[in-house]
């Protein structure tokens, strides 16, 4: 910032000023003090948005409950061969890392040893005979969830119910009485700008509020697979928020607490909330069947720049590009053929990845829609079934959950291997380790490249799965693991079982 200068007159009436006696200035400001009339009329404007805050927080925190998740592990003994020192990135710079490319929530530690890991989240309830909503990754793999109401009492979780896809979790409490619900409200009518209060407990604060804005809809987190969209605001969400209810100023929930994009580890002003409508579509059949069942159309898309419209001579840029079309799917039984532009399925613009799998996943399996390419420059309407999402595709997608080694993977591309600054072509990049896994405890961090487990070269998610069955009938599992500062041998005994 410039400095500014007086010229020197200037300074010196400002020298004659500062020669004004201290009690005149006092008398004279407790004059105007006293003369100045009351902004009466600007007080209560700020009192009547301060009275309508105070009645979201009243209608809202009784509903809100803090959760804690055990999980229970073997002891792990570990043995670090030929270790590298001088990493440019150490563990939390890592997580930092995958922080801003996934938008993941770096959660807090809580209690931990050997053989016990603790997490803390949020959560609220939304069916007065105790159904509580909350994110899958806040009761992952845990043994123990316990769940605390506002005022203190404290129950069992029964019967957690998750889709990993949405990263939403139904739980169940018995409570023997009827408990406070929380009303469902309509995302699609939130617009940017609109008012937002984020419930939780961060940093295991419970019953704690925030206020921001609606900064973005649709959002899509950028460079790690995701199939939806997100709600974006600035409402301050940090680690324990997770799985609490955004709620508009009327007092009802418009999204669950999910992520943040972060370069500090903690609140930067960006966060992101799954729309309560995919979250209700998703905990409607997770009450109703234990899972969800998704539709899908079978085409890998690009998002269709500037750059490709002028290259492929299109007329617009608006909708995205389809770049592959999977063989058998419905997709290809319709007719879709790559470099054809969607612009509309089931009646609904397209105008992102993510807007196109929102509106794809939630058709009825064996319904026909219309939808709308743009091919040779003109219009042309198609016919799609909708067919039902393959796990196969999904795990591949999600980019693989390795539940006995606790962690996520996705395939490393030279792209993300300059990025983590790793000399190698080959692998399994880590992108998330689940808290008191047997990765977590043996120091596997994301951003770490699998190379090889015992005598298996990992090149895919598949041989990764593969090599762990045979890790688990020897008992013993050796991974070669590579990172910036170079490789790492590691050798733990291994049952398969977290």
């Amino acid at each position: 910032m410039k400095s500014l200068r007086l010229p020197v007159a200037a300074t010196g009436v400002v020298a004659l000023l500062g020669g004004i006696s201290f009690y005149q200035a006092q008398r004279d400001s407790s004059v105007f003090a006293e003369e100045a009339p009351a902004p009466t009329e600007t007080l209560a404007r700020a009192d009547e948005i301060s009275s309508g805050f105070r009645w979201v927080a009243k209608k809202t925190l009784p509903s809100v409950v803090s959760i804690r998740s055990v999980k229970n592990g073997q002891r792990v003994e570990m043995t670090q061969l030929n270790e590298l020192p001088g990493s440019p990135f150490d563990g939390s710079s890592l997580e930092e890392l995958f922080g801003q490319l996934g938008g993941r929530m770096i959660p807090p530690r809580g209690d931990r040893s050997p053989d016990v890991s603790t997490g803390q989240g949020s959560g609220f309830i939304f069916s007065k005979d105790g159904l509580i909503m909350t994110n899958a990754h806040v009761v992952r793999g845990a043994d123990e969830v316990t769940i605390t109401l506002q005022d203190g009492k404290e129950y069992e979780a029964q019967d957690i119910k998750v889709d990993e896809f949405a990263d939403v979790a139904v739980l169940k409490i018995d409570a023997g009485r009827s408990l406070p619900a929380l009303p469902l409200g309509d995302d699609s009518q939130l617009e940017i700008g609109d008012w937002a209060l984020a419930f939780g407990s961060p940093f295991g604060l419970d019953q704690t509020i925030t206020q921001g804005i609606i900064s973005a809809k649709s959002r899509g987190l950028k460079d790690l697979p995701s199939r939806q969209e997100f709600l974006q605001t600035d409402a301050a969400i940090n680690p324990g928020n997770s799985g609490g209810p955004l709620v508009n100023i009327r007092g009802e929930v418009v999204g669950i607490n999910t992520a943040i994009e972060t370069r500090s580890g903690g609140y930067d002003g960006v966060g992101f909330a799954v729309p309560i409508s995919l979250a209700r579509w998703v905990s409607d059949q997770l009450v109703q069947n234990g899972k969800v069942r998704r539709a899908y159309l079978g085409v890998k898309l690009a998002e269709l720049t500037s750059g490709i419209s002028r290259s492929l001579d299109l007329p617009t840029s608006k909708g995205v590009i389809v770049a592959e079309v999977t063989k058998s799917s419905p997709a290809e039984k319709a007719g879709i053929k790559v470099e054809d532009v969607i612009l509309k399925l089931n009646n609904r613009d397209v105008a992102s990845r993510q807007q196109l799998m929102t509106v794809a996943e939630r058709m009825e399996i064996g319904r026909s829609y219309p939808l709308v390419v743009l091919r040779d420059g003109s219009e042309v309407t198609l016919d799609v079934v909708a067919g039902e999402f393959p796990e196969s595709i999904a795990m591949a997608q999600s980019g693989g959950d390795i539940r006995g080694l606790g962690i996520e993977v996705q395939a490393l591309t030279p792209e993300l291997a300059a990025e983590l600054d790793i000399q190698t072509d080959t692998g399994v990049v880590v992108t998330n380790v689940e808290r008191g896994g047997i990765a977590d405890r043996i120091g596997i961090r994301a951003g770490h490249v699998i190379a090889r487990i015992g005598k298996t070269d990992i090149a895919s998610v598949e041989d990764l799965e593969k090599a762990l069955e045979i890790a688990k009938e020897r008992r013993q599992l050796v991974l070669l693991i590579k990172s910036a500062n170079g490789t790492q041998l590691l050798s733990v005994p291994f049952s398969g079982e977290e």
